[in-house]
């Protein structure tokens, strides 16, 4: 019961704050009407107590009172008593004298008297009398006087001290009266009081049973979350129909079972089940994020909340602990994440290349500008050789600004998701001496394209438009980092299903330490500072690969030149409108270049 009502109070099912409420209230209501019931109970208690304690000491002082006026009162009987005895002996004895007797009875007279020096100086002139008795008869007389004085002093103080005795009784019995209805009284009060707080505790607790079943059936019947309790030592004691659901588990196959198989095979070796108890014990409850494994082995992320539960002694009675799924709400953060981090990079890159362009087109541009400003002056017969290099320079430059134009367009593309694999038949070999003529007006003095085919040469079936750019890529990039008057290898080879094609060029080379970040996209190696480039021609050849489906590979060194390796695989079209033919392998004429 306790359990369902500490459940209740972090607030398992905000969805149902009304029948919450209701169960607060009641279980607020019980604790305070305990709590009154023992304040109450306490003082009445204490009340009792305290009555009960001064009567008691009241009756005490009276009782007390009474034995001592009992005592005077027995003691002046026995006076009276001794009084009477003598006067007796005194009428018999007359004057012949006065009797041992008689003479004792003096003494035991005097001996009680001993309290009222008023009797004990009648009683030593009645003792003289006594002695005298034989010398004259009015001694006689005189001692019946003072044997009459003794006796109604004596009578006196007896009525005295009766009044006195009755009034010690009569209070006496008045405070035992007093103390027994007061005790009747407040023992009745508390009874009520115990009756009154009995029934409103009754009513407490059928508000809260009420209250508990319907949190009951509500934490049941709940599908949007896991909610179950935990016991001490981390095992499952109850189950609901949102528990079932998102963990795959059926009630019975679970009851008992400890959490452990709720987490993943990382989780479990990391020890996290008890570190998530343990947290939650010493902290009063527990958050975390992370994934969950179902009964059927596959994984989602969770949002779990973990409590400790306690009883009215601070003693640990378990942990209740609800689980969410969010693993549509992980995906759809994911990509947002996603979404956020390309728009930065596409920021980046725009903002690349506004510098980028600033930068690679001035020089061009003032080349251009340069070259066209001489021809204007070189119009007299004789100048044509000099026109001609001018022009050169002019479409060498306006073919550096197209290639940074491409590539921008190239990156845009593939970040936007536009670049297709669209392959169609094509007649390789002259696809590939149409690019090398395109690039001859690129080379620089004496530079050379040597290009090499082995194989049987064939038409393939590859999107061409992405297969140029790669090309040109490569080529452009051998021309650019290689000196004049040298030649760049250009060696292709037709396998049975991939094509195999090799770029090699004496160029300055690629730095050890720059090689493994060469395919990133605006990185350019250490040793090209004062050479035009973007830094995104690599990485744009890889991507377009990755699309065709190859692979390209590079070794270099520093001065020694850099050698690419391209291995594209070769798809059959859907159609083939050309006889198959077996091709005649050739030997190569040249090595290829692989890592």
């Amino acid at each position: 019961m306790l359990l369902w009502i500490k459940v209740l109070s972090f607030g398992v099912c905000r969805k149902r704050n009304d029948r919450d409420q209701n169960l607060r209230h009641a279980h607020i209501l019980f604790k305070q009407s305990a709590l009154t019931f023992k304040k109450t109970f306490l003082a009445l208690s204490g009340v009792v107590f305290i009555s009960i304690l001064v009567l008691s000491v009241l009756t005490f002082q009276y009782n007390k009172a009474n034995e001592n006026t009992s005592f005077w009162v027995r003691h002046t009987l026995t006076v009276l008593d001794q009084t009477e005895q003598l006067i007796s002996m005194v009428e018999q004895d007359g004057s012949s004298g006065l009797s041992p007797d008689a003479q004792s009875g003096i003494q035991r007279l005097k001996e009680l008297t001993g309290d009222n020096p008023l009797q004990q100086s009648r009683i030593d002139s009645l003792a003289f009398f006594f002695g005298r008795l034989a010398e004259s008869p009015q001694y006689l007389s005189r001692s019946r006087i003072l044997l009459d004085k003794i006796r109604q002093e004596e009578n006196g103080l007896l009525a005295v001290r009766e009044a006195s005795n009755s009034s010690s009784r009569h209070l006496l019995r008045n405070a035992v009266m007093l103390l027994l209805g007061s005790t009747f009284l407040l023992l009745v009060a508390l009874f009520v009081i115990l009756l009154y707080h009995l029934n409103r505790r009754k009513k407490a607790e059928k508000r809260l049973d009420e209250a508990e079943e319907r949190l009951g059936v509500i934490l049941r019947n709940v599908k949007d979350h896991a909610i179950f309790m935990i016991d001490p030592g981390g095992r499952v004691m109850s189950w609901n129909k949102g528990a079932e659901a998102i963990k795959g588990y059926a009630e019975q196959e679970v009851i008992g079972k400890p959490i452990s198989i709720f987490y993943t095979e990382e989780g479990n070796r990391n020890g996290e089940p008890a570190h998530n108890l343990r947290k939650a014990a010493e902290e009063g409850h527990f958050e975390t994020v992370g994934l969950r494994r179902r009964k059927d082995g596959s994984e989602f992320w969770a949002a779990v909340y973990l409590t400790a539960l306690y009883d009215d002694d601070g003693k640990l009675k378990g942990f209740a602990k609800i689980t969410r799924d969010i693993t549509e709400q992980k995906r759809a953060e994911d990509e947002m994440t996603r979404g956020l981090s390309r728009e930065k990079e596409l920021n980046e890159m725009k903002s690349r290349f506004v510098s980028l362009a600033s930068h690679e087109f001035k020089t061009p541009l003032s080349v251009i500008l340069s070259s066209a400003s001489l021809i204007e002056k070189y119009q007299l017969p004789g100048t044509e050789e000099r026109r001609k290099r001018h022009v050169q320079r002019i479409k060498s430059n306006v073919s550096n600004l197209t290639q940074i134009l491409n590539d921008f367009l190239s990156i845009e593309k593939l970040e936007g998701g536009l670049v297709n694999n669209a392959p169609a038949m094509m007649d390789f070999p002259d696809f590939v001496r149409e690019i090398i003529q395109d690039l001859h007006e690129a080379c620089k003095a004496g530079q050379e394209i040597d290009l090499r085919i082995s194989g049987r040469p064939e038409k393939i079936f590859v999107d061409a438009h992405l297969l140029r750019n790669v090309l040109i890529n490569l080529l452009s990039n051998a021309i650019k980092y290689s000196p004049e008057n040298s030649v760049v290898r250009f060696h292709i080879s037709f396998e049975p299903r991939c094509l195999t094609f090799t770029v090699a060029d004496d160029g300055i080379g690629i730095p050890l330490a720059d090689q493994e970040h060469l395919f990133d996209r605006y990185f350019r190696a250490s040793n090209t500072s004062g050479i035009s480039g973007t830094g995104l021609g690599l990485s744009i050849v890889k991507k377009y690969l990755e699309i065709l489906g190859g692979s390209i590979y590079m070794k270099s060194a520093p001065g020694e030149g850099t050698h690419f390796t391209v291995i594209l695989p070769l798809a059959e079209p859907p159609e083939k409108d050309h006889p198959s033919q077996q091709p005649a392998q050739q030997p190569s004429m040249e090595p290829h270049f692989r890592p």
